[in-house]
């Protein structure tokens, strides 16, 4: 099975048909966690490129194709056991750890092989952005720190986001509310995307428990000009929020990701993007006789059902307070392990006294043996 698959990756270079393949799930100690192989056009010719992904660097190194399948054929159920090739037509993955297991399938989505190192990626926001010097993402010459790379990537991802929630609003004075803004990142780049690609006059304000970091951001804010950007002491739980029209909290601890979105529809805000992260308060709420003893019987099985239901409740209140709600991953887990986003555009009417619309919620508590989840219950008191 080994050799097959090599006799395809060999195939698919030799024909123009590979985009990538990615080498993953170490099977021993190793210094880097991935690598990410691509075909590209050099003046030596046709050569393979292979990132080795570290924890806070990417190291490239350039490979012909016989030294490529020479290093696979050493690293293939020994050093690694998931080789996931991307080409043109299919997808071909690589199971080896002690039985080896090859699946192919054919892609969903036309694909390019990009050939050269001169690929423009267009992304929301520049690595030479000035804010992105001034936090340390970027150095001053405006070049990505490596050690920031998944940082840049959460930053661009988060913006197209943004866009997308946000595009039947009106820009211009627009009020945003980050709860929870730590060192300032999303809130910066929400500012500089408003301010300076759309020119248009924002309100952004960022609400930070540790004053430090309040005083850190509001120095940062002052350097880079952002005249509309300030950051506040206080807490998700405690701030008293004025009519806003997007209310963002990115990694509020378990309840505390309730409490922001329970602001957020109280004050009326237009939009609301969180990304959940601990989510401990179902978990503990969840029984342990009859059909939920199931869960409760392997603790990560336990855990991601708590999980899932506490974020499926989330977005069930938020569709009840009219709402439209999608729930999808944010960024790819190597970037990020807290990748899961929920985004609520205020689209219909509120439907909150209407007990038949709270039925769902009770039926999926019942099933799965959930005394309370913390959102429904702020909302429906």
């Amino acid at each position: 099975m080994k050799q097959k698959f090599l006799n395809i990756f060999s195939e698919y270079f030799e024909n123009s048909k590979l985009s990538k393949l990615i080498v993953s799930s170490p099977l021993q100690d190793s210094e880097f966690r991935s690598i990410i192989i691509r075909p590209f056009l050099s003046k030596k010719g046709h050569l393979l490129s292979w990132v080795y992904r570290y924890p806070r660097k990417d190291v490239t190194k350039n490979y012909t194709l016989d030294e490529s399948l020479a290093l696979l054929q050493k690293m293939i159920g020994v050093d690694f056991k998931q080789f996931d090739l991307y080409g043109l037509e299919q997808e071909v993955f690589l199971k080896a750890d002690g039985k080896e297991k090859m699946t192919q399938k054919p892609v969903q989505m036309k694909r390019e092989v990009q050939v050269t190192h001169n690929k423009v990626k267009s992304r929301m926001v520049e690595s030479d952005a000035n804010f992105l010097k001034l936090l340390g993402v970027s150095s001053t010459d405006g070049h990505l720190k490596k050690e920031k790379r998944d940082k840049f990537v959460q930053i661009n991802k988060f913006l197209e986001f943004f866009k997308n929630a946000t595009e039947s609003l009106e820009k211009n004075k627009m009020t945003v509310l980050d709860m929870g803004s730590g060192k300032g990142y999303l809130t910066f780049a929400i500012y500089h995307y408003l301010k300076e690609v759309l020119s248009e006059k924002p309100e952004v304000k960022g609400v930070e428990f540790r004053e430090d970091m309040v005083h850190l951001c509001n120095q940062k804010a002052a350097e880079a000009g952002f005249d509309g950007l300030g950051f506040v002491q206080g807490s998700i739980d405690s701030y008293e929020i004025p009519s806003v029209d997007v209310l963002i909290a990115l990694h509020a601890c378990d309840t505390a990701t309730d409490d922001a979105l329970a602001k957020g529809i109280r004050s009326g805000a237009k939009v609301i993007m969180v990304s959940p992260c601990c989510h401990k308060q179902v978990r503990k709420s969840m029984k342990t006789a009859g059909l939920a003893s199931w869960f409760s019987k392997y603790g990560i099985v336990e855990e991601r059902t708590a999980e899932m239901l506490t974020d499926l409740i989330r977005a069930e209140v938020l569709e009840i307070f009219g709402y439209q709600t999608q729930v999808f991953e944010f960024v790819n887990a190597e970037n990020s392990p807290k990748n899961l986003m929920i985004t609520a555009v205020k689209k219909r009417e509120n439907r909150a006294e209407d007990q038949n619309a709270w039925m769902e919620i009770e039926k999926i508590k019942a099933f799965y043996g959930v005394e309370y989840q913390h959102l429904e219950r702020e909302m429906r008191t």
